[in-house]
């Protein structure tokens, strides 16, 4: 998406002229405003929307400096940068106390406005808070409306889906690891079917005894075997009128397979120890992280039962195919976990978007839990995360980077980084660490430490030895 910035200005001429150049980058999207009061309407309305504001200085009602004080009070971490013909001493001293982060002359080459505003928005994405994000696009809206969170091409393909199934009463089987949200897109269908305001039952097939699983679907009658001391009402029953969702129903055992089969067939339900058969009406929505197609193939999942599950498939990507997710996601459990203070850098999402996720999104809301209750600072880097980020097997191909040149070399600093520390940790000293470990100079690797910022060490002089 591009930045958007925000110039403002009270003379119509630089507005337009400061517009025009900066709108000449593909990657900038200008809003203009003609007065401090109009710019503090828009930050207000929008607090995090802008990724840079460009103040004119001298304006009629309240000067630059005064309105770059009150729309940082509304958001901290903006980017402002004054604008202005009069650079002397005084007035560079009333900016820089305002709290801005620059001033530019109004007599600026336009190719150097324009690099100044890019080295603003390269800022920005390393600072953002991730917690707050831009209006949500259309395609978005629509992830959302079903109480999904992202912004994948994928996920938006199975909204439409949804969309399109839910009102019918048509089985459908939903496939996807562990941990891909299965459930809710159940849910989903259910709530936007006309059976919504009936009940929603889930069954996890796999959590529940073989041998009791039968008694829990389908009920039983007092006596109906040992312990059976009172009659019990199956989750069919329950779900009379609703939706059943039957989770990792690959686990199903063949002779609950028959039975399941002849309730979609028959609508009737038969519980157990009784002689007798009751009518059910009932919508399955059925989901398995095995293939059932191939388990069919395997002689473990009945042919004629997949047949009637299968209706409508609904295949959910691993979280590792759709990166694109993994920020809306991050957004969306830093703030459950109260987290809103907090600053997750760019850099730090880049390595979560990189990472395997074998657990899907129950790892990443796991992560984010400890980041948001462990983490004391408000400032979450890459070094706080989990040594699974940074390790070997996790680190993409370097053909794999859809990047810039200079995100490029960041990745390779950060992993630099990280190669240095854990060698350190493993040794006695840094002499030992670059002379036994890493086998390279012990002047080379202490410039390294200097460049990338890494604290101990020997000195200068011990080096010089």
């Amino acid at each position: 998406m591009p930045f958007k910035i925000l110039v403002v200005d009270d003379e119509e001429l630089a507005l337009s002229t400061a517009k025009l150049v900066l709108e000449q980058e593909p990657d900038f999207e200008v809003h203009t405003a003609s007065s401090a009061a109009g710019a503090i309407r828009l930050v207000q309305a929008s607090p995090f929307a802008y990724a840079v504001i460009l103040l004119d200085l001298m304006m009629p009602e309240k000067d630059g400096a005064a309105t770059a004080q009150e729309l940082l009070s509304i958001n901290p971490h903006l980017i402002i940068a004054i604008n202005s013909g009069d650079y002397s001493r005084d007035a560079l001293k009333k900016c820089f106390a305002s709290g801005v982060l620059d001033f530019i002359e109004k007599d600026t080459d336009p190719e150097e406005l324009k690099a100044k505003i890019k080295s603003f928005c390269k800022k920005f994405e390393e600072t953002a808070q991730t917690f707050i994000r831009p209006t949500p696009s259309e395609n978005e809206n629509l992830i959302q409306s079903l109480g999904m969170i992202g912004r994948s091409q994928s996920l938006v393909e199975i909204a439409k889906l949804i969309r399109q199934a839910a009102p019918t009463d048509c089985t459908i089987l939903i496939h996807g690891e562990s941990g891909t949200g299965k459930e809710l897109v159940a849910r989903a269908i259910h709530n936007l079917s006309s059976r919504s305001k009936r009940p929603f039952i889930p069954v996890n097939v796999a959590a529940i005894p073989e041998n009791l699983l039968e008694s829990d679907l389908f009920g039983h009658e007092r006596g109906a075997f040992t312990g059976a001391d009172r009659q019990k009402i199956g989750k069919f029953k329950v779900a009379d009128g609703g939706t059943l969702f039957l989770d990792e129903i690959g686990d199903m055992k063949p002779e609950l397979q028959a039975k399941l089969l002849r309730v979609l067939q028959e609508g009737e339900i038969s519980p157990v120890g009784s002689v007798g058969s009751q009518k059910v009406n009932v919508r399955i929505v059925a989901a398995s992280h095995v293939d059932l197609e191939k388990a069919v193939t395997q002689g473990r999942f009945r042919e004629d039962l997949f047949y009637r599950l299968n209706v409508l498939k609904v295949s959910i990507p691993p979280l590792r195919d759709r990166p694109e997710d993994i920020q809306p996601l991050v957004a969306h459990f830093q703030k459950i976990y109260g987290g809103e203070k907090k600053t997750i850098l760019m850099k730090t999402i880049r390595y979560l978007e990189r990472y395997s996720w074998r657990g899907n999104i129950r790892e990443l809301e796991n992560e984010m839990e400890k980041l948001m209750t462990i983490v004391p600072t408000n400032r979450i880097e890459p070094t706080h995360l989990s040594s699974k980020f940074f390790e070997e097997h996790t680190a993409p191909k370097l053909s794999h980077f859809d990047c810039t040149y200079d995100e490029f070399v960041s990745l390779l600093e950060e992993h630099e980084k990280q190669y240095i520390i854990n060698n350190l940790s493993k040794s006695s000293s840094l002499r030992e660490a670059a002379k036994h470990r890493m086998k390279a100079p012990l002047g080379t690797i202490y410039g390294r430490m200097k460049k990338l910022g890494i604290k101990g060490g020997e000195s200068n002089e011990e080096i010089n030895q």
